[in-house]
């Protein structure tokens, strides 16, 4: 089971029941910051969760509306979800990312300090951005924050402000390096 089927199950047990409705919850808990979400790949995921048994649709009516699909979730569904919940997630700490990754290959395509400098300047601008995005779409009533939606928000701004910090460092350290930056050691700048 992925993420993003365990949280929509977990919308569906709450009685969370048809699309539209998951996905206004998935925007107002603000649950999106934190795991892919898209209309389209809501849909794949409940048709893919009804063909495993985890949920049932059925069509309700109301008020002389269109009928709209309505989803349930099943005995499965429901041990399925406490399984994943329960074992589901791997909390081992894994010391690599995407960032370090590419630094790792460009320094090894181009060496050239200037050059990675740019690439640093590129990340800067992005967590910047990002900062700055998510500072002006989270109201600054924060006390009305459930919780959880608050002690995530705040995590994610502190590791985009240290990230910052380190790009910052990891830029001037670049500006001192004379030459290709694979001929340089720790010990020659410090």
């Amino acid at each position: 089971m992925t993420l993003n089927e365990a949280l929509i199950l977990s919308y569906i047990k709450r009685g969370i029941s048809y699309g539209y409705s998951i996905m206004k919850h998935v925007r107002r808990s603000r649950s999106d910051e934190w795991v892919e979400f898209s209309r389209a790949g809501l849909y794949k995921t409940l048709d893919k969760l009804e063909r495993n048994g985890m949920i049932v649709k059925s069509l309700e009516q109301s008020n002389g509306r269109p009928p709209k699909h309505v989803f349930t979730i099943t005995g499965l569904g429901e041990t399925e979800l406490s399984e994943y919940i329960d074992n589901g997630f791997d909390f081992h700490y894994q010391p690599r990312n995407e960032l370090d990754a590419y630094l790792v290959t460009a320094v090894a395509a181009s060496p050239d300090a200037t050059f990675l400098s740019r690439k640093i300047d590129k990340r800067i601008d992005a967590v910047n951005d990002h900062i700055q995005r998510l500072k002006g779409e989270w109201p600054e009533d924060k006390a009305a924050y459930p919780l959880i939606v608050y002690a995530l928000y705040r995590r994610r701004m502190e590791f985009l402000e240290h990230e910052l910090e380190w790009l910052t460092w990891l830029k001037d350290i670049l500006g001192r390096v004379p030459e290709d930056v694979l001929s340089v050691t720790w010990g020659d700048l410090s």
